[in-house]
């Protein structure tokens, strides 16, 4: 269960703070992760500097397996950074030794710097308790504002609150304070929409879902190996193998925690995933020979709005279908927009996470229209599967 009253906030001012953000974002293109990775970090910092504290910016890009790589330098988003705060930083080519210390603590208190990749050190991913000490060393009180790294028990997430004052930021506080609500006590009746291509990767996610929800609607590419348990001939559809068992058991998870499993009963399907084949509607058990799903049909997204009517709380992970391709991306939009109507007309807490979903409601146009949309990936599964995540337990919160 969350604690969210054992999260410790810094109000202190004249500090030297140590925070460790997740700036992992896409270099070579692009897109909607990267603004809104940047952007969520402006409040935090700003209000950190208006407290007149000299701010350490801690973060890792990329898997460079402990090694020094300059395509994932950190000084790649300086640029970015600096756009986004309207703030000169000062970037160090590396993040922790005495150079490092020397440096901070000869700049002003009102400076913002960047660190290198904290993961070109071994010690990073290896939680190691020597790197962390020396992590520490650069400043004050350490604040964790990473919720999407805090499943990683790692050095700059974990281990460094041994050897600091450590205290939870803002946006990771704005994270557990809105997730706790699909965790632990959402507004019933609930519903949870869950894409995605393998139930084997999910399958403690669905049925701790299942126990806490009303209704759980299962899309995307998981749904195919629902139907073609339940008989239906999904033809050239993506399938997972020898997950019979894993849908049997979720079915009857689903019976003996009084939630409603709803599948898709219509289907969009095309030969290939392309904007200029013939693509068909149909049936579930009517799917052409050559064809595979791509996208869920008008009455499968009528059922689904249907039960979004009647909820107080919808937590999405996972488009319904190919939304990335046009003319597969209509029944994930179609749902987007319902929902973002229904948190607006009804005042339905409408929550959503996971990088596909996050570019889903980016390209629908209706992110800024739910209650709250998390930054975390596989630590809001992991979470929602019930795990322990290693950063939170730091912190007291777990």
């Amino acid at each position: 269960m969350l604690n969210v009253k054992a999260l410790k906030t810094f109000t202190e001012e004249n500090k030297t703070v140590l925070i460790r953000f997740d700036l992992n974002i896409p270099l070579n293109e692009e897109s909607s992760a990267i603004s809104d990775r940047i952007t969520r970090i402006k409040n935090p910092i700003h209000n950190l500097l208006s407290k007149k504290n000299k701010v350490i910016i801690l973060s890792h890009l990329g898997r460079p397996k402990g090694k020094k790589n300059d395509e994932l330098s950190l000084k790649q988003i300086v640029n970015l950074l600096e756009d986004v705060l309207q703030k000169k930083i000062i970037f160090l080519s590396n993040c922790i030794g005495d150079e490092v210390e020397k440096k901070i603590n000869s700049l002003s208190q009102d400076s913002l710097i960047l660190l290198e990749n904290c993961r070109f050190h071994e010690g990073e991913e290896k939680n190691d308790n020597l790197f962390a000490s020396k992590l520490s060393k650069l400043a004050d009180v350490y604040i964790n504002d990473a919720f999407a790294c805090s499943h990683r028990a790692h050095a700059s997430i974990e281990a460094i609150t041994n050897y600091m004052p450590s205290y939870c930021g803002e946006l990771l506080h704005e994270e557990i304070l809105n997730l706790n609500e699909v965790v632990n006590n959402p507004n019933r009746p609930a519903l949870t929409i869950i894409g995605g291509s393998k139930i084997s990767t999910k399958i403690t996610v669905i049925k701790n879902l299942l126990k806490k929800m009303d209704s759980v609607a299962i899309a995307g590419g998981m749904a195919n190996n629902f139907l073609k348990y339940l008989g239906n001939d999904t033809k050239n559809s993506l399938i997972e193998s020898d997950v019979g068992h894993l849908v049997k058991e979720i079915i009857e998870f689903a019976n003996e925690q009084n939630c409603k499993l709803i599948l898709p009963v219509d289907v969009i399907t095309a030969e290939e995933i392309s904007n200029t084949g013939s693509i068909n509607e149909c049936t579930v058990n009517s799917i052409k020979d050559n064809h595979m799903i791509l996208d869920i049909g008008k009455e499968t997204v009528e059922l689904i709005k249907s039960e979004i009517s009647k909820c107080e709380t919808v937590f999405w992970n996972g488009p319904v279908g190919v939304f990335e391709s046009r003319p597969f991306h209509l029944g994930t939009f179609e749902i987007a927009k319902y929902i973002a109507e229904i948190t607006i007309k009804n005042n339905l807490r409408s929550f959503a996470g996971g990088g596909d979903t996050i570019s889903a409601l980016d390209m629908a146009a209706v992110k800024e229209k739910f209650t709250y949309v998390s930054t975390g990936g596989g630590a809001l599964l992991e979470l929602i599967e019930g795990k322990k995540l290693p950063g939170l337990v730091a912190l007291g919160a777990l």
